[in-house]
């Protein structure tokens, strides 16, 4: 995979849409945007992170239809994965423990949390892929 661009706060919540729903409509998503906040944004501004999101190389247009739809162009798992990367990079030195020390020391996680996370350390211990 080419190595993508960082993204914005904003457009992480708009791949988060994205994701969910593709292939999405820019009406479709301006619907999805809009009943997240208490500020609506306009077809325009939309359409303009769209633009962005595509030049950066995240998204593709099928323009096969007569509305254009949106779909990621990298899985949501991998799209994640990058994204966890550079927060990983730059907050913690790369570092996986750091991370995950910070999660569970700030009370991040749940005893819920805790118990899947022990889970998954017993099947990577046992050589089980996540």
């Amino acid at each position: 995979m080419k190595s993508l661009p960082p993204l914005s706060p904003a457009e992480q919540a708009l791949m988060d849409l994205i994701w969910q729903h593709q292939p999405v409509s820019v009406a479709a998503l301006l619907e999805l945007v809009n009943g997240e906040r208490p500020e609506g944004i306009s077809r325009n501004t939309l359409q303009t992170q769209l633009t962005r999101l595509h030049a950066k190389g995240w998204l593709k247009p099928d323009e096969s239809e007569r509305a254009r739809l949106y779909s990621a162009t990298v899985p949501e798992k991998r799209g994640r994965g990058r994204i966890l990367d550079e927060l990983k990079q730059r907050l913690f030195g790369g570092s996986s423990l750091s991370l995950v020390r910070c999660l569970v020391e700030e009370g991040g996680l749940s005893d819920e949390d805790i118990r899947e996370l022990k889970e998954l350390i017993g099947k990577h211990k046992k050589g089980g892929k996540p």
